[in-house]
């Protein structure tokens, strides 16, 4: 069964590969974007070095990242026939997504490893979250680069300042629900959560872009921001903990 998820990933992997070649990267935008997942996969991987199928998880993430915006520019289309082409991002991508990386996650912790507890389905859900924000950045580097009439610096320092503080690690939120649904058997549950919680996300960028780039739907999803940096920042505190507890306790059941 493991040869599956390697399947999988060469040809997501493939398909990305397409995708990005045909990006219009510029040497700005290039340079921002190996930089920016150097730094962002390198912290990931020391961090949760102890912890199993990290480096599968980042892959896998990588690897449906430019699948996914193929997908999501094909669900267009069919947000366009249903008069619902004003929602935007909001109305394809968060399921498109969510569900190619719970698939990573899935794939992983019945085919790859043996989690020995609910941690490690959610820190390999962080680690899919990761890979698959490195490969999308890239993608929007690229197009805000170009976009920007300016110059091509100016272009990519904004897209970099606005991917940062919409949350770089919200994609690694949103999978470490669903990854947590699935290890206590309930993965439907938590995967439509997951997609609901994307969906208010990129709900209130969809309308400014809807209504000729509005200000008062960026307003009105500040909130939305803060709420996620302000859960993503707890969850992390919270796993630590009680990764350092679970850590802690191995000693004593071996000695019991």
């Amino acid at each position: 069964m493991k040869y599956l998820y390697y399947l999988l990933t060469l040809g997501a992997l493939a398909v990305s590969a397409f995708h990005y070649a045909g990006e219009p990267f510029l040497p700005a935008s290039a340079l921002a974007a190996v930089v920016f997942a150097a730094v962002l996969v390198s912290l990931t991987l020391f961090l949760l070095r102890r912890r199993p199928g990290i480096a599968h998880g980042v892959v896998w993430g990588f690897a449906v990242s430019g699948l996914a915006v193929e997908l999501n520019t094909n669900m267009t289309h069919l947000l366009a026939r249903a008069g619902l082409d004003w929602l935007g991002a909001a109305g394809y991508a968060p399921l498109t997504e969510e569900v190619l990386k719970f698939l990573g996650v899935l794939l992983i912790c019945t085919c790859v490893i043996r989690p020995r507890s609910w941690l490690d389905y959610v820190f390999v859900g962080v680690a899919v979250g990761i890979g698959f924000t490195a490969g999308e950045n890239a993608t929007a580097f690229a197009r805000m680069t170009v976009d920007n009439l300016d110059s091509d610096s100016a272009g990519v320092i904004g897209a970099v300042v606005i991917r940062l503080v919409s949350n770089p690690l919200s994609h690694s939120l949103f999978t470490g629900l669903s990854a947590y649904g699935l290890s206590q058997k309930q993965p439907v549950r938590w995967l439509i959560a997951a997609i609901m919680v994307h969906v208010t996300k990129n709900l209130f960028p969809s309308l400014s872009a809807a209504f000729d780039d509005a200000i008062w739907p960026v307003l009105a999803g500040l909130p939305v921001v803060v709420a996620l940096w302000v859960a993503t920042i707890w969850g992390a505190i919270a796993l630590r903990k009680k990764a350092a507890t679970t850590q802690c306790s191995l000693p004593e059941r071996a000695l019991a």
